[in-house]
């Protein structure tokens, strides 16, 4: 995709023409918040304006954790259009905006919308093909920001309208609103939370538990799966997380706390096994459509956190709880072609 930086003064069109933008090798994956190549999309980012800013990121023709389903989000998992949307955030942040390399960053809010797949596989096939690419899918992210905070003509905080596009079809919509919070002040914020010293997912163990079967949540293998010891009632469907630090897709690199992303992943799973109990789709026959999700604190590794997942209309709610205290929420709408074949998820067991 090449032409003028300018980009469509309709939201929902496809934005031609675009500036130049290099789809082959990734930037720099300190920049994304990223450590091991295969967890690296994002190829490229220039400015479009003074409040906008375009971005390319290649979707892998296969990964072992957005193509590990069941049902049809392998062919285009929602959680890799938001992962991408998240390194187009994160790279700019500090590319283009200014935010120092050594910045921590604070989600506080995200939604999203997803359209549905294709059928493959031209729905993966590169611009102009017929067939699949081994190099990936081009995927193209047009950026509008807003809200911009500023201490002491430092960039504390922005929000994010993100639209993503495969050839001409608009694939997603990802809006954010995120806080940047200088190191020296994290660590202080942090230690008020952790006088013992911060704790790290590289030398954290995991709190035993039932995990769920990794086909009840659309799932293929077990370190996707990150539910432990589920009970469903009438109106509700219990869980608790299970703290996925053997997934390097979840877990790229060490953490003092819980990420976003892993929160975001809990939900799905636990709204697409509601759902089933409930009376709807199987897992394997569903797909997450939208979520939109708010964070009030951090999610410790080590205290227990438990997920409660009640039906809201045609979304399921998913409320986040540590030590009493509610530290997210989150809303999942999922869609599928109703109930068919899956395994049946009777309770924990006796």
């Amino acid at each position: 995709m090449s032409g003028a930086a300018t980009l469509s003064t309709d939201p929902d069109a496809f934005p031609g023409p675009v500036p130049p933008l290099c789809w082959s090798g990734t930037v720099d994956r300190a920049l994304l918040h990223r450590r091991n190549p295969s967890e690296a999309f994002l190829t490229d980012a220039v400015r479009t304006g003074p409040d906008s800013f375009a971005a390319a990121a290649l979707l892998p023709p296969a990964h072992p954790h957005y193509g590990g389903h069941t049902g049809p989000s392998r062919h285009r998992d929602p959680m890799l259009l938001l992962e991408c949307a998240r390194q187009a955030e994160t790279y700019a942040a500090h590319a283009l905006y200014g935010v120092e390399p050594d910045a921590h960053f604070v989600l506080r809010a995200w939604s999203a919308e997803f359209a549905a797949p294709g059928t493959p596989p031209a729905e993966f096939a590169a611009p102009g093909t017929a067939e699949p690419s081994s190099a990936g899918t081009e995927l193209l992210i047009t950026a509008v920001t807003s809200n911009a905070r500023l201490v002491r003509d430092r960039l504390r905080g922005l929000d994010y309208d993100l639209r993503l596009w495969v050839g001409a079809e608009q694939v997603g919509r990802v809006r954010m609103e995120v806080g940047y919070l200088g190191h020296p002040a994290y660590t202080v914020v942090r230690a008020r939370e952790h006088p013992g010293g911060l704790p790290s997912s590289d030398r954290f163990t995991p709190a035993a538990g039932c995990p769920v079967e990794p086909a009840l949540v659309g799932r293929l293998r077990a370190t996707d799966a990150v539910l432990l010891d589920v009970a469903a009632g009438e109106r509700t469907v219990g869980a608790r997380l299970r703290v996925p630090v053997d997934n390097p897709s979840l877990f790229d690199h060490a953490q003092d706390h819980i990420p976003a992303m892993v929160l975001v992943e809990a939900a799905r799973q636990l709204a697409a096994l509601a759902t089933r109990h409930w009376g709807g789709a199987a897992p394997d026959r569903t797909r997450m459509a939208a979520v939109s999700s708010s964070f009030n604190a951090y999610a410790e590794l080590a205290e227990p956190l438990e997920l409660t997942a009640v039906p809201a209309g045609p979304a399921v709610e998913v409320g986040f709880t540590q030590a009493g205290t509610a530290i997210a929420q989150a809303r999942v709408e999922m869609t599928g072609a109703g109930p068919e074949r899956s395994a049946t998820w009777h309770g924990p067991p006796s």
